[in-house]
């Protein structure tokens, strides 16, 4: 029995190793779980679904309230609303969104107490100036504070955020034939992005029933690792970090390039841009974003007397395009604004109140300025610091919000 349990010297190195190597990746995994919120924001992104302890499913970052979408795309929780499309859920308090190196708490609250959905705003307090619809551009991909819209609110009286990701002109028009009536702002401001085109044909298809287009899908969380991954990966994923393997999941249809200063993920020239009017899903949207405007105009004098301010927030690749055109070709950028530019001519000619946020934008970004995220198509804090002073500027020039 003791010569069978004897082990050679080689046998007790290998197993001395073994003991060693198992201790050091224990401890590895404990620090790099202890130290999460000291890594980089890009870095966080990837990990925070890792499970806080193996046995457990919770992760890292743990968010109570859940949506309809699965992961990675649960970062904001929504649930399905047949006449405004989509919803984000009420009175969520500090939940966490990790989206690309985007990472804020979002905080939600009801425009009145029965309202099925959740806003991105201060209580409302009346009598009410302003009130704001938009994607998630107006939503803001930042902490609520930096928000463009947060920032006026400070200066400009009573305001309500009512702006909802994901949805598109059709069903931020729906939501706000809801919500304006009973709640009487005297100017509503309404932000577009391309993206809302769109959303807006996903929505008419949807409550039509027609088939689809083929979708091509916006920037979108990179993280694509699975809720449940072992204790494992957070090593594992770090190590693909630092050697830059398996970093962008979307690399079929993004590449990295370098503008100015920084590196910034953008739409590949391989097929048309996401913004195109090639697309003839935008198209649809284009044409129904000129409907909504007009119907929303008219809509607002007759029901509260209220004002419509549109925004036209532009494209990364179109603010950055001095950059991109030597290595992508002038026609790539140009595809990439031609639905903006063509909207607002539309508002232009038809007498609309509007600001095209292009020139402003495009100004800063010479200056060398970072604007966007690297990983997604939103504006930083920054972007929003540069668009709240243009429509702050907007609205003294117009007089829009004069005394009562």
């Amino acid at each position: 029995m003791d010569e069978f349990l004897t082990l050679t010297r080689a046998e007790r190195i290998f197993y001395k190793f073994l003991a060693i190597a198992f201790i050091i990746f224990v401890l590895l995994e404990v620090v790099l779980r202890l130290s999460f919120n000291l890594f980089p924001v890009h870095i966080r992104s990837e990990l925070h679904q890792v499970r806080l302890v193996p046995w457990m499913s919770r992760p890292i970052v743990h968010n109570v309230a859940k949506g309809i979408y699965g992961y990675p795309y649960d970062s904001i929780p929504y649930e399905p609303d047949g006449i405004i499309q989509i919803r984000v859920l009420p009175e969520l308090q500090d939940h966490q969104v990790y989206w690309g190196d985007a990472h804020f708490r979002v905080s939600t609250v009801r425009v009145w107490d029965t309202h099925l959905a959740g806003f991105r705003s201060a209580p409302p307090r009346y009598p009410l100036d302003v009130m704001t619809f938009g994607d998630g551009f107006t939503f803001c991909w930042t902490e609520y504070a930096d928000c463009w819209v947060t920032q006026l609110a400070k200066r400009y009286g009573n305001w309500f955020n009512a702006a909802t990701p994901g949805t598109g002109t059709a069903g931020q028009f729906a939501l706000m034939q809801q919500i304006v009536p009973p709640t009487k702002p005297r100017l509503v401001i309404w932000a577009w992005y391309a993206d809302d085109m769109r959303e807006t044909y996903r929505y008419d298809a949807i409550r039509t029933g027609a088939a689809p287009f083929a979708y091509y899908l916006p920037l979108v969380n990179p993280s694509t690792k699975p809720l449940n991954a072992s204790a494992m990966f957070m090593t594992v994923r770090l190590v693909e970090l630092a050697l830059g393997l398996n970093q962008d999941p979307n690399r079929a249809s993004y590449e990295v390039v370098r503008v100015s200063n920084h590196d910034t993920r953008v739409a590949t020239p391989q097929r048309p841009h996401p913004a195109a009017l090639s697309w003839e899903e935008n198209r649809h949207g284009l044409y129904r974003a000129q409907e909504m405007f007009e119907q929303a105009r008219r809509f607002l004098r007759e029901q509260v007397g209220a004002e419509l301010l549109i925004v036209l927030i532009p494209t990364k690749e179109e603010v950055y395009g001095d950059s991109l055109r030597p290595r992508f070709g002038a026609a790539y950028v140009d595809a990439a604004g031609e639905a903006r530019r063509a909207l607002a001519e539309y508002l232009e000619t038809n007498g609309f109140k509007f600001i095209d946020a292009f020139p402003a934008l495009q100004a800063a970004a010479q200056r060398g300025e970072v604007l966007y995220y690297s990983m997604s198509e939103y504006l930083n804090v920054n972007g929003n610091k540069v668009l709240a002073q243009l429509v702050a500027e907007h609205l003294d020039r117009e007089q829009l919000l004069a005394a009562r």
